[in-house]
């Protein structure tokens, strides 16, 4: 029987705990934007860590033959699905930076007859 992952109930809690938290710290009362990023990047980091040493694990015990307590690859996927919805709110926060590197729209100069 092949695994379930629970992609729609893990990035749904992450998109509502977002928009959530983006909320109160546009609001400026319970939380400030500074700290919305902090959460928001320490969190980024805990999936990407946790995905990392799953991965590594899981190969360690495929090619070694070993077998684990627990489900490595599940949890590895669990994560996985995590650290690209939170990777995502990442990416956004970022789109000016990224807008930068994509060529701009030349203005062409008005024809020679148009100038007084």
């Amino acid at each position: 029987m092949p695994e379930i992952y629970h992609l729609i109930p893990i990035a749904g809690t992450l998109i509502v705990l977002y928009v959530v938290s983006w909320l109160l710290s546009k609001q400026g009362k319970y939380l400030n934007v500074p700290t919305h990023r902090k959460i928001w990047n320490a969190l980024l980091a805990v999936s990407f860590l946790a995905t990392m040493v799953l991965s590594l694990l899981n190969v360690l015990l495929t090619n070694y033959g070993v077998r684990a307590p627990i489900d490595v690859k599940f949890w590895h996927v669990e994560f996985g699905i995590a650290l690209v919805t939170i990777a995502i709110f990442h990416a956004l926060w970022h789109l000016n930076y990224f807008a930068q590197y994509l060529p701009k729209e030349k203005k062409e100069a008005p024809p020679p007859s148009a100038q007084i």
